[in-house]
């Protein structure tokens, strides 16, 4: 019989374990860095937790986290094995023996990385997940199962056994791109109409992009930072902070001795004087 678990990003969710208990309070969470060799950041890392379908913790997953905060799998092994499976995936080998961490719980990459896999290569990474479901793009469900149980379960090791090739590595940061684009054309929409007001799908793309790229030469490329920035791209445009009247911003992009996030701040703080003196500048 399956049983439903979930594998939680805490670094998404605020007070993920106080929620937990919360919601329910005989759970026991299962974070999947602890015994490896990341043990020291396990409280941002990802957790394994035992889900009733119908509870309130499947209400709440469902309601706020399965869009980009977890992923929801069905199995019929021991909670011991599934758990030894789940934290071998935490980190994968990329060309050159590079290491880097793998966030197969964002279901934006799980969806990515295992809808268009072979189904022999995806049936032995799942290994003993029976059932995987993910949220599509516009919300609607996707099932992906698996075809030929039995499958061996891993182990975790300080070497990684997953590989990527540089071919994988770039169609996930491709598609994680284009669905950051979105997000970024839909806070636009939301926050600054005006500015993609009469642009096509694919203008409004190239919009989110040349305001990345503008932020990027700031130093500024985490999807939080460029949100923020978003606010100064719509107001300036592509001159900023260049232009003639951007004195002050470039004043406070040189300040010493200030970390990026507070200079960010700095900057939206002069963005809303500077609207609440001369009113929009849209």
């Amino acid at each position: 019989m399956n049983r439903a678990y979930l594998v939680l990003d805490s670094s998404q969710i605020p007070d993920l374990y106080p929620r937990l208990h919360q919601l329910s309070p005989l759970v026991l969470p299962h974070a999947l860095y602890l015994t490896t060799r990341y043990a020291a950041v396990a409280s941002c890392g990802p957790v394994l937790v035992r889900v009733e379908p119908g509870s309130e913790l499947a209400r709440t997953f469902n309601a706020e986290w399965q869009t980009q905060a977890g992923i929801w799998l069905e199995t019929e092994v021991a909670e011991t094995v599934l758990m030894a499976h789940m934290r071998s995936l935490i980190h994968v080998r990329l060309e050159g023996d590079v290491t880097g961490f793998f966030r197969f719980y964002d279901p934006r990459i799980a969806r990515m990385w295992l809808r268009d896999l072979p189904t022999g290569e995806r049936d032995q990474l799942m290994g003993p997940v029976r059932v995987i479901r993910l949220p599509e793009a516009d919300g609607s469900p996707l099932l992906i199962t698996q075809h030929t149980p039995d499958q061996p379960c891993a182990q975790y090791t300080h070497t990684p056994w997953l590989r990527f090739s540089s071919l994988q590595l770039e169609q996930l940061c491709r598609s994680k791109r284009e669905q950051f684009d979105h997000h970024m054309v839909a806070h636009t929409l939301r926050f600054f109409p005006l500015c993609l007001q009469g642009l096509d799908a694919l203008e409004q793309q190239q919009w989110a992009r040349a305001c990345q790229r503008n932020a990027a030469r700031q130093g500024y490329s985490a999807e939080d930072e460029v949100l923020c920035w978003t606010a100064l791209y719509a107001a300036f445009g592509d001159t900023f902070p260049d232009g003639p009247d951007h004195g002050d911003y470039r004043a406070l992009l040189a300040e010493r001795g200030v970390s990026p996030a507070q200079r960010l701040v700095s900057l939206i703080n002069a963005l809303k004087r500077h609207i609440d003196l001369r009113g929009p500048v849209l």
